[in-house]
């Protein structure tokens, strides 16, 4: 054992890092071989003498150093004191915001050696909590920094409750309350309240707990001590703990508003009293005297006599207090005063009741020195009006508003701005940078002033200081607009009676002269925003006259301002108002007369408008405007002229096909751009980059997008003019004469083919902004002209070295031609040589081209069509005499074109054979010509096959077809001839008639060459059936089908059937084995290949496929690797499409009884709801039991549905959610049920008439599964916008399944249907948190309910009203009444 000096040497080695040695002193205190007690002693000294000086804290040996339990008594108090003294101040010096060093002090304060040193010393208690406050505010700043916009996921109010608790209760424990408080206030509440405030979720309630504990109270000498932000939270905790209390609550109120003055404190105050719900009607005076003779009491003096008068409340106190603040400071602290009344008006609107109008006129009239006091006084003036909207005082209001602000007006000068406010401006935007300023914003949660406040047509802006628009003047238009008719008026009279006061002749009494311009234009702006937001127009019906009458004094009153602005010097400021005030009534004007009630007498009064001021007198204030006016004035102005135009257009039947001047057309709204000529609109179109918003408006109107379109290619062109590139098409083209369709196809006719290299500027900017422009919008006539613009630059960009841009060209106007009606391309070029000389259809964007005209303009027949079909046959013919066979992509064109009119059905089919039978030669030819020789194998003809293979089908069928109808053209000829001589002779024009079908016959038969069905033609067919045996090539099952339907003439043998059937049946089992059978490219082809190997397999082998399905279902596992998941998928997908055949009798016998083996054991196969794989395999289940039911070749039996409707229960939809399912397999699953539901009562009704047990189970598990959807997991109030829209898609199915229903199984489930409207109603009612809450899910429940109501019987009301709650009985009363008068059916059958 080792001396307790040689372990101190040992702890103070210089050589060794200091975490290795406090590891080391670790070790030795809890190692039972060194047994000295001394050793505690000396590694507490040494970390208290040696962390002062420390670098690097060893954070982890110290907090496991920490963790240990020791007895206090070994360590003296002199060494516990330093070893925390020296971790507060290494603590304190880490700036980096460390977690580790952060967990430190926490272990610190809970280890068990120091607890006694903590209790004796309150400063050092103090200090360590204060340290611990900062260093965990440090983290939070830091994590914020590093996380930037992103959130930080870090609870710090959990770590913080339990510390601020393990402070009370050291409190509640203390020997000496008052000594702790004092270091308190010293050391520790100001780091506290600063995380406190850092925190998302201040811990207010642990605050006032600590206050309470440390018997704190609330008084002046503290709050002075403290920073303002910590004096406003330790107010708030104070009122937090005594609002139960109204002898404290009445302290506090004194101690803010009389012996602090404070205005942050008593605005402070007044929000946490609103905070916290307290009523301002308790007593003041004699509640204080109560406490004074206590104390008086105690202090063993004698009594003073209670004074005599009425007791005084706190809102009456507060309301004395609130105006003699707002008198004596509201010229030195405006931004103070303005917190401190806002915060008046959202506690109670009452305090200000009785002063309100003469602190408004003080607050109007101060000068605003900061965008802060802006900011405040507008939310000032908008709670102000919010609360006279909710007193229905609002007349009053306005009228006592005038009457003030005209008595101060008389009184007092206006200030004026001088160069003083906008230093003070500076100074407050330089005094908000300091530290206390961040967090009064995080308490007052102050935002920063919008930049741009007011609106640039704001003529107004003058007023921003006094009635600001945006504000002020938006909150008295909406207060306006929620007005009856009779306030409203007597505003609207107020408003002119006093504007036309201050409009006299003669100097008005009672206004200085330099205030006479301000109160003109505040009166002004009020008319404006009154006229802005009446609804006087919806009750012109009920008080006409005075509505009338107030329209003649509004006119009357400009009259006088109009000609009051003419006798004096021009004044821009008026002027604006004026012009402002006349726009506002000439269009509350054309809103009456516009929307005057249909079949209520016309107005005697004629449309005013600008009538009442003379033409000469409109004509000198155009002239001061257009003279001394600024833009804003002209452009008000303009607008006035706009509205009469436009008032022409509304009213006036013969100009609303007339036009406006080029000037006015600038202004003209998006909605009326198709009055405009098109030079107007082309006007507008160039001024689209100066102004974005005005181009983006520019693209709802059709021709406006085709100048813009023709605007870019003509700013390409003169680029490529600048460029001196010769030979360009689009600098030939002339775009700026506007040329028709007919010139530009005659220019590209002439002009297209011309080949040179062009050296072209670069156009990706012109491609992308035509590309944004929505020209598939357009209409045909204009998506004409474009296309052919368009198409001369694709014809320069595929001649230049920009082939990327060529390129989106084209895809550009394949876009043209895919949507609207079809474009005539056919007629632009009609020989299809020429067109491939222009489009080449080697690259995939040319060959989409022609995809896109044979499937958009040949299929609909567009102009010309006939005639390019006619060139092609032509092209291809020539092609093919040339050299007996044609290229690649020549077959192609003839595949795609064959393809094209073999589809088309119906009369425009038939119209269509005439140009298919020509291309049907020329591939006969052209098969012919490579299959003429005998003697080679069929191997060499695979590449061929599969070239031409998707146009075989037709060939042959068409082969067939026409050797078929000559065959019965020739039997029905020698039926003629063997007719007896002794009939009637016809009449003449039947004679003619027959000649001439005689004659077509003949030329019909001359035209088209006999193809025989002979040896060569069935080679010819085998060969290409051989080598297209791929199920998955839907042109080689259709080839298949026409050999099968044809069979006898093709002279196909039985055995080679069965072969090319056994070979489709085996790469359907090796996909099968492969785990492909699933996948979506394959399933397009899989269906008609299952139907062609089921519809020709015997009884017998069909037999036993079913039962070696059935033995591989029952012998498979319940699937957990991917392998087997896949085989289960298979499985079922096959079932599928096996019940989706046309069978015979015994074949569907057959299915019928193993599909239920098979669905039954795939059922009990299926993984648990939780795994992401149940829904798939789930949804090929249900799929499969729906084609099952829809396939009326398939008999079903009672057991088989009672099979089907299990699984359906199995489901369980409406726990799916709690079971751990998605919202897509909620979705997903449900669909398919009601699907399977739909299908089941339609194609089998009878059965389904059985079973209205299963029908009202699952109809129940339908509606709970959407009324009580996420309510288990108590979060239907999280509901997100997509699933409120799924759960109305789903009740919309809901109400399908039960309108089927009651159209089909009405009478079997009559009787329950009454428990099932139960059931229904009950779940509206008594579910916690239904979603029929929301209206586009409960719309589609109700309609369920009423297809219940209907089904139930005349007996069943008084049944449903006994076995239904109160709340059900009312909803169930309110649903009938409403579906006997709407639902109800009265009519006649």
């Amino acid at each position: 054992c080792k001396p307790p000096a040689e372990l101190k040497s040992w702890l103070q080695e210089q050589s060794k890092p200091y975490a290795a040695r406090v590891e080391f002193a670790l070790k030795v205190w809890q190692s039972v071989e060194f047994p000295y007690p001394s050793k505690y002693e000396v590694i507490v000294r040494w970390l208290g003498e040696s962390l002062a000086s420390c670098k690097e804290l060893p954070t982890r040996q110290l907090r496991d150093l920490f963790q240990l339990r020791s007895q206090p008594g070994l360590v003296g108090q002199e060494s516990k004191s330093a070893l925390i003294k020296a971790l507060v101040k290494a603590v304190s010096r880490d700036n980096t915001g460390d977690e580790a060093v952060l967990g430190l002090l926490p272990s610190l304060l809970n280890f068990e050696l120091v607890q006694d040193a903590l209790r004796s010393d309150y400063q050092l208690l103090a200090e360590a909590y204060g340290s611990l406050f900062r260093c965990h505010q440090k983290c939070v700043e830091q994590r914020r920094k590093g996380a930037g916009d992103r959130e930080v996921d870090h609870s710090d109010a959990e770590l913080i409750v339990p510390v601020i608790k393990q402070l009370s209760e050291i409190a509640r424990r203390s020997q000496n309350v008052k000594k702790l408080m004092e270091w308190y206030d010293l050391k520790t509440v100001r780091p506290l309240v600063e995380l406190l405030l850092s925190l998302k979720s201040p811990c207010l309630e642990e605050l006032a707990e600590l206050e309470k504990q440390l018997k704190a109270g609330l008084r002046l000498e503290r709050l002075q001590k403290q920073p303002l932000h910590v004096s406003l939270l330790l107010l708030e905790a104070a009122v937090l703990n005594d609002r139960y209390e109204p002898v404290e609550l009445a302290k506090i109120v004194k101690v803010v508003f009389e012996e602090s003055e404070s205005l942050p404190l008593a605005a402070y105050l007044l929000m946490s009293l609103r905070k916290y719900d307290i009523s301002l009607q308790f007593n003041m005076t004699q509640q204080v005297a109560e406490q004074e003779e206590e104390k008086e009491q105690k202090d063993q003096k004698e009594p003073k006599p209670k004074p005599k008068g009425k007791t005084q409340t706190a809102f009456a106190y507060i309301t004395e207090k609130l105006l003699e603040l707002v008198r004596l400071r509201r010229q030195t602290h405006l931004k103070e005063v303005l917190i401190l009344l806002c915060s008046a008006l959202r506690l109670n609107p009452l305090l200000l009741e009785q002063s309100v109008y003469q602190i408004t006129i003080w607050l109007l009239t101060a000068p605003k020195q900061s965008p802060r006091e802006e900011q405040l006084y507008s939310e000032y003036l908008i709670l102000l009006l919010d609360m006279f909207r909710r007193l229905s005082r609002a007349e009053r209001f306005i009228m006592n508003l005038l009457k003030a602000l005209k008595e101060w007006l008389a009184k007092y000068q206006l200030p004026s701005n001088n160069s003083e406010g906008k230093k003070r401006r500076l100074q407050d935007s330089i005094s908000e940078e300091d530290g206390d300023q961040r967090y009064l914003k995080l308490i007052l949660k102050e935002h920063p002033p919008s930049a741009a406040f007011s609106s640039p047509n704001d003529a107004f802006k003058q007023l921003s200081h006094t009635w600001p628009s945006p504000s002020a003047g938006a909150a008295f238009t909406r207060l306006v607009s929620h007005l009856m008719t009779k306030p409203s008026l007597v505003i609207w009279k107020t408003l002119l009676h006093s504007f036309a006061e201050l409009l006299e002749e003669e100097q008005p009494q009672g206004v200085l002269p330099g205030n006479l311009d301000f109160a003109r234009e505040l009166h002004a702006a009020l008319l404006c925003q009154y006229l802005s937001g009446t609804r006087l127009a919806e009750q012109v019906h009920l008080h006409q006259a005075e509505v009338e009458q107030q329209l003649q004094h509004t006119s009357q009153v400009l009259e006088q301002f109009g000609r009051r602005l003419l006798s004096m010097e021009h004044n821009r400021r008026l002027m604006n108002a004026f012009l402002e005030c006349t726009e506002r009534s000439s269009g509350f004007e054309l809103l009456l007369t516009h929307f005057w009630p249909d079949g209520f007498p016309k107005s005697q009064r004629s449309l005013q408008l600008r009538g009442f001021l003379a033409p000469a007198e409109w004509t000198l204030i155009q002239q001061r405007v257009h003279n001394f006016g600024k833009s804003s004035c002209r452009q008000r102005l303009q607008r006035l002229e706009l509205q009469l135009v436009e008032s022409g257009w509304l009213l006036e039947e013969g100009q609303r096909a007339s036009g406006c001047s080029d000037a006015l057309s600038e202004l003209v709204s998006h909605q009326q751009l198709f009055r405009l000529t098109r030079a107007q609109k082309q006007l507008r179109v160039q001024q689209r980059e100066q102004d974005r918003d005005q181009g983006t408006a520019l693209l709802e109107d059709a021709e406006c997008v085709e100048l813009l379109a023709l605007q870019l290619l003509r700013e390409y062109a003169a680029s490529v003019k600048e460029a001196k590139v010769k030979g360009s098409l689009l600098v030939k083209l002339k775009l700026e004469e506007h040329p028709e369709e007919a010139v530009l196809v005659e220019f590209l006719r002439e002009k297209a083919l011309i080949d040179k290299e062009l050296e072209l500027p670069d156009a990706q900017e012109t491609v992308e902004a035509l590309q944004r422009l929505p020209l598939s919008q357009l209409t045909s006539s204009i998506r004409s002209r474009l296309w052919l613009g368009i198409f001369v630059l694709y014809r320069d960009l595929s001649h230049s070295q920009l082939g990327q841009e060529a390129r989106q060209v084209l895809e550009l106007l394949i876009d043209l031609m895919h949507f609207g009606h079809p474009l005539p391309i056919c007629e632009y070029v009609p020989q299809l040589g020429r067109l491939i000389d222009l489009i080449p259809t080697h690259t995939p964007e040319g060959w989409s081209f022609y995809e896109t005209l044979f499937a958009r303009c040949i299929r609909r027949q567009s102009a010309g069509s006939e005639a390019f079909l006619t060139s092609c046959t032509e092209h291809l013919r020539e092609q093919l005499s040339e050299g007996s066979k044609l290229s690649t992509e020549q077959v192609r064109l003839l595949l795609l074109a064959i393809e094209t009119l073999s589809s088309v059905s119906g009369a425009q089919g038939r119209k269509m054979q005439r140009q298919l039978q020509p291309l049907l030669e020329i591939y006969g030819e052209m098969v012919a010509h490579k299959f003429r020789s005998k003697k080679k194998e069929a191997a060499a003809y695979k590449e061929f096959v599969d070239s031409t293979l998707a146009g075989y089908a037709t060939y042959v069928s068409s082969c067939i077809n026409r050797v078929a109808k000559q065959e019965r053209e020739k039997l029905e000829q020698a039926k003629k001839e063997e007719k007896e001589p002794d009939q009637e002779e016809p009449s003449k024009k039947k004679k003619k008639k027959d000649r001439k079908k005689e004659e077509q016959g003949e030329e019909s038969a001359q035209q088209e060459p006999e193809q025989a069905i002979d040896d060569n033609f069935r080679r010819i067919c085998k060969i290409y059936i051989g080598h297209s045996l791929n199920y998955r090539n839907g042109h080689a099952i259709r080839l298949l089908n026409v050999a099968l339907t044809h069979r006898q003439r093709l002279h196909l043998d039985p055995d080679e059937i069965e072969f090319v059937l056994n070979s489709y049946w085996r790469q359907l089992n090796a996909d099968i084995e492969a785990g492909d059978i699933a996948s979506g490219s394959g399933l397009e082809c899989l269906e008609p290949a299952i139907k062609l190997i089921i519809g020709y397999k015997t009884n017998e082998d069909f037999l036993l496929l079913l039962r070696r399905l059935s033995a591989q279902m029952e012998q498979m596992p319940r699937p957990e690797s991917s392998a087997q998941h896949t085989a289960l998928q298979n499985v079922l997908t096959l079932l599928a499409l096996f019940a989706r055949c046309s069978l015979s009798g015994v074949k569907g016998a057959m299915l019928n009884e193993h599909f239920e083996l098979i669905s039954v054991s795939a059922a009990l196969r299926l993984p648990e709801p939780k795994e992401a794989s149940y829904r798939g395999h789930a949804l090929r289940l249900l799929e499969a039991q729906r084609n099952l039911a829809g396939n009326r070749t398939i008999p079903l039996t009672g057991e088989t549905l009672d099979c089907l409707l299990g699984s359906l229960l199995d489901v369980d939809i409406k726990h799916l959610i709690r079971h751990g399912g998605s919202w897509q397999d909620f979705v997903d699953l449900y669909g398919a049920i009601t699907d399977n539901l739909v299908v089941l009562m339609k194609q089998h009704t009878n059965l389904m008439s059985d079973r209205a047990a299963q029908l009202s189970a699952l109809c129940q598990d339908l509606v709970q599964a959407i009324v009580g959807y996420r309510t288990e997991c108590k979060q239907a109030q999280d509901l997100g916008e997509a699933e409120l829209d799924g759960l109305a898609d789903l009740g919309l199915k809901l109400a399908t399944v039960m309108a089927t229903v009651a159209s089909t199984q009405a009478l079997a489930v009559k009787r329950v249907a009454p428990f099932l409207l139960i059931f229904t109603i009950r779940q509206m009612v008594a579910t916690e948190r239904p979603t029929t809450l929301f209206e586009k899910v409960k719309v589609h429940i109700v309609r369920v309910c009423h297809e219940l109501i209907g089904m139930c019987d005349h007996r069943a009301g008084h049944f449903i009203l006994r076995s239904s709650s109160e709340a059900g009985a009312r909803m169930y009363e309110s649903l009938v009444k409403e579906h006997d008068k709407y639902h109800k059916f009265r009519g006649k059958v």
